[in-house]
């Protein structure tokens, strides 16, 4: 072979050398990773120099990442479970400086997000390390699974409440837990290598021994009960288990499981004994008590059947013995109840044989008896229970006096019936009813007459009402009617005169005979409220107006009336203090002789300087007084006042007159009234014959016999009397004859109209010619008119009384009057004080056809109330205020803000301002007012521009989308108020 020959050969056998190195080591390589994935371990190396990191196939395996993921050791180590890898940095830093080994387990989190759980085995030398990670979580698991389970039965066997023990096949204890001992009374040093029978009664030995040897024999568990024996020899009943332990198919012990049952068997003993009393306590029972299978009584104890009418029940159908109008839900209730299940207050009525109804209360459960479905009740006989709910009811609806529907059931009634009125867009009206001078009955005669009254009342109202309409008591001496479908305010006057009309009789009680007036407001749906409390609080503001009008009428409500209201409320709480404040004064009006103008007397008349509302009239605060009990005591300081302002005129030198003062009834009727009444002439030093008393018709019409027996008893004291307001009330000539009278005194209502209605001209020459003849003397109130005085003069009337010679006065004016003895002149009638002129600021439009608004008070003494609207004209307007007319008085007073709402071209206006100036037009029927406004300058503005335009349009014509009225306010006022007392 030559060198080129040789040459070849040995690069062929190289060649093959290599092929054959390659195919080693590839086949070493997959068996190297075929054992990876045998041994779940993964291969690393890291060059610490490159800072590279290398991983097996097998590594990517156990990390859950794609061969072509790059891996570096952030990498790796972002794959460390975070409360891990603190400690694997840790232990890969310290091997790398100590060239250590470590080994470490932790977990990882695969990018799917799975945890993994894996050991680590690295090792460093010079710039180098290589490590393997195997992934043990199925090892961990089933380490954690045992630990667990070792755990768990550890738990069970030491935990157990029972006693548990274990045992070889000759019965020798081998372990115990924690209850044998507390079960025994043993230690388990006493316990374990024992034999269990010397836990075992001796008689019980036998039994133990035989259960033992079905276990061994069967090798299945047995449960037998025994009586065992404790440590200081007290019996106890167990339940025993024993279960046998098998290992390797072979039977090496046996378990055993003691409950103590020793109460259980106790209970089980008193429960057979109590089984025989319940069976005689539930045959005793007073109480029903039933089984019913397939809708038939299967039992029913003695009292079920004496109390369904001493029948026997067994195999009848429950149905029969139940009202028919109450089997159809009985059955369903019956039917729908589950086993188990019970309804606790099934109320029905049942029947008895002879037809009579008594009411059950039932408790129904359904059971299973005899392996058949079956309900078991007891029934309550609750027949006088429910009538008593009834009558509960009844009385919960129902006032206990007078027997008629309370305010519960108005309110209920009232809200359905504004529902159907809403649905069917009908009116509604609410009558409010109260007897006048209710409260002088009850101070006078006492409550007993009283209820007596309102009970003899009740019926008359009760019996004045038709097409099925219902009285309501409210409260005291307050009555209502709901009068459905009215058409409108006209048929609810119409409707409410018919029933004053009806009622108005004399009432006989205890021998006395009562004449009752009452007084009524009207609310009508929907124009003046929509709800019931709106309804009845509105009705009670029209009623407090007919009050406030003389009584004995009804009134409508107004919007106007929520002002009056809220004034009269007010009033009412103050009036108490007034006399303390010095609120009250009193003025006189004259009496003058009619032929020689002398001055013969003077009645005292009461005024209220009120804080608030100004001079307020007698005709509002006096009904407040009458209704509140306050007339007696402000009656009695009248009194007081006008005896010593008549005496003081006496020291003065004046001529000797006659003060006459109004007496109400409830201060007529005081038990102590003619003591008072000495102790004050006394106190005063004013002879009796000075004093006159004025009382009303309505004084003796209440109390006849006491009247006259008071009347004689003034007439020997010489103090006058007279009747005040007569032929206005139903006081006969009969009455007239027998009443000790000075005077008559001829009620205005027929003077106004002397000259021209011939018949109050008769009523009048009538009167002076029944005075004359039984030697009284007449006095006409209310002369206005030179033409009035002369016809009164004419017909002999003795005095006249009235503005044609003078208005009430201050004591210092008539003082001086007195001096001058007779009235030369007539009284030139009351000067209007004009409003103040020539000090606006700004111009003003003046409204021929006035402006329409609401008006409220926004705010009373700094306090915002919430008030209706009332609707009033407004006749001129300016950037600085507006005059506005209306029907009721209202008071100059800083204390009060009004708001005003209305309309100015096309936009809303709302307006606030306090009252300046006020004077009255129609003789004090309607009042005009002078208000200037509350408000910002940039509202002024605003104000400004509308204004122009307004005084612009109207120039043009009159701007027909204005909230304007085309006509005499005053007389529409007028109106109003005419409209209102109806």
């Amino acid at each position: 072979m030559n060198q080129k020959e040789s040459s070849s050969t040995s690069t062929d056998e190289a060649a093959a050398g290599t092929v054959v190195l390659s195919e080693f080591m590839a086949e070493r390589n997959k068996r190297f990773e075929l054992a990876q994935v045998l041994a779940n371990v993964g291969y690393w190396e890291y060059d610490r120099i490159l800072q590279k990191i290398t991983w097996s196939k097998h590594m990517y395996a156990i990390y859950g990442q794609a061969l072509s993921s790059g891996v570096d050791l952030d990498n790796v180590f972002a794959r460390v479970h975070e409360e891990d890898a603190g400690r694997v940095k840790l232990a890969f830093t310290n091997s790398q400086e100590s060239m250590q080994s470590y080994q470490i387990e932790y977990r990882i989190i695969r990018p799917d997000g799975e945890v993994r759980y894996v050991a680590e085995s690295a090792r460093f030398w010079d710039n180098e390390a290589i490590g393997t990670v195997q992934d043990i979580t199925e090892k961990t698991a089933l380490q954690l699974q045992l630990i667990e389970e070792g755990q768990y039965y550890k738990s069970l066997f030491e935990n157990n409440t029972d006693a548990v023990y274990s045992s070889n096949l000759e019965g020798m204890i081998l372990s115990c837990n924690a209850a044998m001992n507390g079960l025994f009374g043993y230690t388990e040093g006493e316990l374990v290598h024992a034999s269990f029978e010397r836990l075992i009664d001796p008689e019980q030995v036998s039994l133990s021994r035989k259960v033992i040897a079905e276990v061994i024999k069967t090798v299945s568990p047995r449960s037998y009960e025994l009586t065992a024996r404790h440590k200081d020899g007290t019996a106890i009943d167990i339940f025993v288990t024993n279960i046998p332990v098998m290992i390797a198919n072979e039977l090496v012990g046996i378990y055993g499981i003691a409950k103590n049952v020793t109460e259980q068997k106790s209970m089980e003993r008193h429960l057979l004994e109590a089984e025989a009393k319940y069976r005689s306590i539930v045959e005793q029972s007073i109480v029903g008590v039933f089984i019913v299978q397939n809708g038939i009584y299967i039992y029913a104890n003695p009292h079920l059947e004496r109390m369904l009418g001493n029948v026997s029940l067994m195999g009848r159908q429950v149905l029969d013995s139940i009202y028919p109008g109450d089997r159809d839900t009985v059955s369903t209730k019956m039917l729908g109840l589950t086993e188990g299940q019970f309804n606790r207050t099934m109320i029905h009525r049942a029947v008895k044989p002879d037809g009579s109804l008594i009411y059950c209360e039932v408790h129904y459960t359904r059971i299973l008896h005899i392996n058949e479905d079956a309900i078991v009740g007891t029934v309550l006989d609750i027949t006088e229970r429910k009538e008593t709910e009834q009558e509960t009811e009844y009385l919960a609806y129902h006032d206990y006096l007078t027997g008629l529907p309370n305010r519960r059931m108005f309110e209920e009634q009232l809200d359905q019936q504004l529902r159907l009125a809403s649905f069917y867009n009908k009116k509604l009206a609410v009558l409010l009813i109260d007897l006048d001078r209710f409260k002088a009955v009850n101070d006078i005669l006492g409550h007993t007459i009283g209820d007596t009254l309102l009970k003899q009342f009740a019926v008359k109202l009760q019996e004045s009402l038709e097409n099925g309409w219902v009285a309501y008591r409210l409260s005291g001496d307050e009555f209502c009617i709901i009068l459905p479908e009215v058409e409108s305010h006209r048929e609810a006057i119409f409707l409410s005169e018919s029933i004053i009309s009806r009622t108005k009789e004399d009432y006989l009680i205890a021998g006395f005979e009562l004449n009752i007036t009452l007084s009524m407001g009207i609310s009508i749906f929907p124009e003046d409220g929509d709800s019931v409390d709106r309804l009845l609080l509105n009705a009670d503001s029209a009623l407090y107006h007919a009050k406030s009008q003389g009584r004995d009428q009804a009134q409508c409500y107004s919007s106007s009336l929520n002002i009056q209201s809220f004034k009269i409320f007010t009033m009412t709480n103050d009036l108490r203090k007034a006399l303390e404040k010095q609120e009250l004064f009193l003025q006189y009006m004259p009496r003058v002789d009619t032929q020689t103008r002398e001055i013969l007397g003077a009645e005292a008349l009461i005024r209220w300087n009120h804080p608030d509302w100004g001079l307020v009239s007698p005709a509002e605060f006096i009904p407040i007084a009458e209704e509140s009990g306050l007339i007696v005591p402000i009656g009695e300081w009248v009194l007081r006042e006008a005896c010593r302002q008549n005496k003081q005129w006496q020291e003065m030198g004046l001529p000797h007159i006659t003060v006459s003062v109004n007496f109400s009834v409830q201060q007529l009727f005081q038990q102590n009234i003619l003591q008072t009444i000495d102790e004050i002439l006394a106190g005063s030093g004013l002879a009796p014959e000075y004093l006159e008393i004025e009382i009303t018709e309505s004084s003796f019409m209440t109390n006849e016999r006491e009247v006259i027996q008071l009347l004689e008893e003034l007439r020997k004291r010489k103090i006058k009397v007279s009747l005040d307001d007569f032929g206005t009330g139903y006081s006969s000539l009969y009455m007239l004859k027998r009443l000790a009278l000075d005077t008559v005194k001829i009620d205005k209502a027929f003077v106004e109209e002397i000259l021209t209605d011939p018949v109050n001209q008769s009523i009048i020459e009538c009167i002076l010619n029944l005075a004359k003849a039984l030697k009284m003397n007449v006095v006409a109130e209310g002369v206005e008119t030179e033409a009035q005085y002369e016809y009164l003069k004419e017909q002999q009337c003795d005095e006249i009384q009235g503005y044609y010679f003078s208005r009430p006065v201050e004591p210092e004016a008539l003082g001086m009057l007195l001096r001058e003895k007779h009235m030369a002149n007539p009284s030139p009638g009351v000067t209007e004080i004009p409003p103040v002129s020539n000090r606006r600021e700004y111009f003003r439009v003046d409204l021929a056809n006035p402006l329409v608004a609401g008006m409220t008070i926004s705010t009373f003494k700094g306090r915002e109330v919430d008030l209706g609207s009332t609707e009033v004209y407004l006749t001129n307007i300016g950037p600085g205020g507006l005059k506005f007319v209306m029907g009721y008085k209202l008071p100059v007073n800083d204390n009060i803000l009004l708001k005003f709402e209305t309309e100015i071209l096309h936009q809303p206006t709302h307006l606030l301002g306090k009252i300046a100036w006020t004077h009255e037009l129609e003789n004090g029927a309607v009042y005009e007012y002078g208000v200037q406004f509350q408000m910002e300058e940039s509202e002024r503005l605003g104000l400004i521009r509308n204004l122009n335009n307004l005084a612009i349009q109207i120039r043009e014509g009159t701007p027909a989308h204005t909230r304007i009225f085309l006509g005499d306010p005053v007389k529409s006022i007028k109106e109003q108020l005419k409209k209102v007392r109806l």
